[in-house]
């Protein structure tokens, strides 16, 4: 057992002599058995050791920087792990939907949300592997999320509701990326990408009652649901600026919230 000292600099830890460098060791008791040699290899390793004048540090070699960060090592996994499969590494924060719903998208363009694809790919047998609400395709993200007769019409009749085109929405970023073809202001935009996200969050929800409660529900009473909370959502997190009334919200959105001379602005 080695005696430590948390104040000792690395320095402190090694003697130089005749040009070779060797552990200065404080030993509580000496090392025995299979110790003995790994510390034969510890020696081997510090004796080509040249220390400079340097306070001492830590270099973190997986970073050009050498600076540690949780953000730049979460950045290296991802890339290892998810290669070019995940639609970005980041999405910046819409603070118009809660924690909880960015969490989900954040899990969704990463290819994490526990689909029966993903599930399947990690070796867990299951009875089916198709989409258990149209029950004719495999379930990936894509899929349950945008792909699925299902879920495509919900996207029409949100889409309708903000009269825009049905091709509007038709894969998985679509979806999530903030981009939208017709003209709004920033907030606005940010109005209509929290719409969508909490559609693919309603729609999640959906599958699992579906799944876990065999519960079913017609397409208009999830537009309702869409409708009704990203609503309450959007406007408890609005205070700043002063969200469109109810009765407007539901004829529809876009009018409202367009950045024309024509038309009422709220950005």
């Amino acid at each position: 057992m080695l005696e430590t000292n948390k104040d000792a600099s690395v320095a402190e830890r090694i003697t130089h002599c005749n040009g070779s460098s060797f552990g200065n060791w404080c030993w509580l008791r000496p090392p025995s058995g299979r110790a003995t040699n790994e510390l034969r290899e510890v020696n081997n390793i510090i004796s080509s050791i040249t220390l400079s004048d340097r306070q001492d540090s830590w270099k973190y070699s997986l970073d050009p920087t050498g600076i540690f960060t949780t953000k730049s090592l979460t950045f290296l996994i991802n890339s290892l792990k998810l290669g070019s499969n995940a639609l970005s590494l980041s999405i910046p924060r819409n603070k118009l939907i809660p924690q909880k719903v960015y969490i989900f998208i954040w899990l969704a363009i990463q290819y994490k949300i526990p689909v029966r694809f993903e599930i399947d790919k990690r070796g867990i047998d299951l009875d089916s592997t198709l989409c258990p609400l149209c029950e004719s395709a495999l379930e990936t993200t894509e899929h349950i999320l945008c792909l699925c007769p299902k879920a495509a019409l919900i996207w029409k009749l949100v889409l309708d509701w903000w009269a825009q085109d049905a091709s509007l929405i038709s894969n998985l970023g679509d979806a999530i990326i903030n981009k939208q073809p017709f003209a709004l202001s920033n907030f606005g935009s940010s109005i209509w990408q929290a719409t969508k996200w909490v559609t693919c969050y309603i729609i999640w929800k959906h599958r699992n009652q579906k799944v876990f409660s065999k519960k079913t529900w017609s397409p208009g009473s999830i537009l309702s649901e869409i409708q009704t909370q990203s609503y309450c959502w959007i406007s408890k997190r609005s205070r700043k600026k002063k969200i469109i009334e109810w009765h407007q919200w539901l004829i529809n959105p876009s009018f409202f919230v367009v950045d024309s001379p024509q038309r009422v602005g709220i950005g």
